[in-house]
C-alpha cells in the first residue's frame, strides 16, 4: 500500500461547445521544451544540448503516478534558448524555471523536488542537486497579489461520478464495461488496465 495516500480528487465545472464538463483540478503542470514539439534549440546535440528523450521525462512521471496531481506537457519553444535544455514547473502558484538540463541524472531530481513540494503543500527552497538550474524569469506580481480569474465552483458535489481515477477520462458508469464498488459508490474505468492499476493501490488515486 502507498504510505502517503494522495489527496482526494476534486473537479471544477467548465463549459465547452455548449455542454458542461468536469475537469480535475491539479496542483500544477510541468512543461518540458522538446525539439520534436516545435522550433526550439532544446535537444539539438549539435548545439551542445543533451539529445532529447521523451521517455526520460514520461517514464518518471508515470512511475511516480503523478497524473492526478501534476500534468506533464511536452512543448515547443519556452523562450530562453541560450539556457536550454529548458523546463517550466508551475506549482502552488509559482513559476519555477529550470535551465541547462543536459544530464539525465537531473530529471529524477526535478521530480524529487516537485514531489517534495506536493507533499509539503508549498514551494520549497531549491535542493542542492538543482542549484544553478533554477532561476526566476518572471517578474513578481505587483504587491505580491494573486487575483482569481473565475468564481469558485458553487456545486457541492465532487463531480467524480464519471471519472476514471487512473487516467482521468470521462466514463459513463451506466454503460462502462469495467467497474468496481469502492467507498460506497461505483467507479467506472475506461479499460481493464486502469481497473487493475486502481485495485492494486486505491489510495494512490485520491478516491475518498
Amino acid at each position: 500500500m502507498d504510505a502517503n495516500p494522495r489527496p482526494k480528487l476534486s473537479t471544477t465545472r467548465v463549459t465547452a461547445r455548449g455542454a458542461a464538463y468536469r475537469v480535475v483540478r491539479l496542483a500544477g503542470n510541468l512543461f518540458v521544451c522538446s525539439k520534436a514539439s516545435g522550433s526550439c534549440c532544446c535537444g539539438w546535440e549539435e548545439k551542445g544540448r543533451m539529445p532529447f528523450d521523451h521517455a526520460l521525462w514520461a517514464g518518471e512521471w508515470e512511475r511516480r503516478n503523478l497524473r492526478s496531481r501534476l500534468h506533464l506537457t511536452f512543448s515547443g519553444c519556452l523562450g530562453p534558448c541560450v539556457a536550454g535544455n529548458n523546463a517550466l514547473l508551475l506549482l502552488h502558484g509559482r513559476a519555477i524555471w529550470l535551465c541547462d538540463l543536459n544530464d539525465a541524472e537531473l530529471i529524477p531530481q526535478v521530480y524529487d523536488y516537485a514531489e517534495a513540494m506536493l507533499a509539503a503543500g508549498r514551494v520549497l527552497p531549491v535542493p542542492a542537486g538543482l542549484e544553478g538550474h533554477v532561476y526566476e524569469r518572471y517578474l513578481p506580481p505587483p504587491g505580491g497579489a494573486w487575483e482569481p480569474l473565475a468564481a469558485p465552483d458553487s456545486d457541492d458535489s465532487d463531480g467524480l461520478e464519471r471519472l476514471d481515477p487512473v487516467c482521468l477520462m470521462d466514463v459513463d458508469p451506466a454503460t462502462a464495461q469495467h467497474t468496481v464498488e469502492y467507498g460506497g459508490r461505483v467507479i467506472a474505468f475506461c479499460a481493464p488496465s486502469c481497473k487493475k492499476a486502481f485495485l492494486a493501490n486505491p489510495s494512490a488515486y485520491g478516491v475518498g
